[in-house]
């Protein structure tokens, strides 16, 4: 049993690697950098970042990074905002993990009921060891499961389960009010908010309320001058995915009546 949390084990070696959580032991370490880590699946994803290149680049100091999520997290830097802070002594950091990671250290006895198992990434905590391995491939884009229909590859079963929906035209989701249906519960709840007229997420610079949370996110990149999505030809940045491919469109036409 965890001394710390008891948490209890079978077996001697995953009371060992559970233990890692809270003394912060990183036993795994990059031959080429020093990076450590507690998990051997992040060396290897960290070792790979040695032969690859940066996929994002901030707009305003050309900083590359590997995932979206990495220059989001960057950008708090040029804006001075430190998001994350400490219900508990109210200092406040740059990133989630830096938080918890603080938590752990100064206030041990809030996390005797935390979830014990943190991605060193983002941040996110999940009960289980299998649960945080599932949620690496998200930061990583690598994916395991197979759509027999297209070949599309999903990161984890539930994603190909409601991909594979697009093609059997399954929408077991119904709407009440208006009978109109859907293939997931999230795109269901968002649409009964029209009917509702919620707008639960508000902006707290302009107070602009919004349905959804992804929409308000896009938003305050406005306000910030954020532009985490480049185009690869003018380098002119875009607070959005669906704005960058609009503008692609126009290069492509461009090439189209210069030819």
């Amino acid at each position: 049993m965890c001394e710390i949390c008891n948490k209890s084990y079978k077996r001697k070696y995953e009371l060992t690697g559970h233990k890692k959580v809270h003394t912060g032991t990183k036993s795994h370490v990059c031959d080429i950098c020093g990076y450590a880590t507690m998990y051997k699946a992040y060396l290897e994803i960290h070792h790979k970042r040695h032969f690859s290149e940066f996929r994002f680049k901030c707009h305003l100091c050309s900083k590359g990074f590997y995932t979206n999520f990495e220059l989001q997290a960057h950008s708090n830097v040029h804006t001075g905002e430190k998001p994350h802070q400490c219900d508990i002594c109210g200092k406040a950091f740059l990133y989630k993990a830096n938080l918890l990671t603080h938590q752990r250290t100064n206030h041990p006895d809030m996390q005797k009921d935390a979830k014990r198992f943190q991605c060193e990434t983002c941040g996110k905590s999940f009960p289980y060891k299998k649960n945080l391995m599932s949620h690496l491939s998200s930061h990583t884009g690598e994916t395991q499961f197979l759509c027999d229909v297209c070949g599309k590859s999903l990161t984890n079963n539930r994603s190909l389960k409601l991909h594979r929906r697009l093609h059997t035209g399954e929408k077991p989701c119904i709407c009440t009010v208006c009978g109109k249906a859907f293939t997931k519960s999230f795109t269901l709840k968002v649409h009964q908010l029209t009917h509702t007229g919620q707008k639960p997420h508000s902006c707290d610079i302009c107070g602009k309320s919004f349905t959804q949370r992804s929409t308000l996110v896009v938003h305050k990149r406005y306000h910030t001058g954020q532009r985490p999505y480049q185009c690869q030809i003018c380098n002119k940045g875009f607070v959005s995915k669906t704005l960058l491919s609009t503008h692609q469109r126009s290069h492509d036409k461009s090439c189209c009546f210069s030819q």
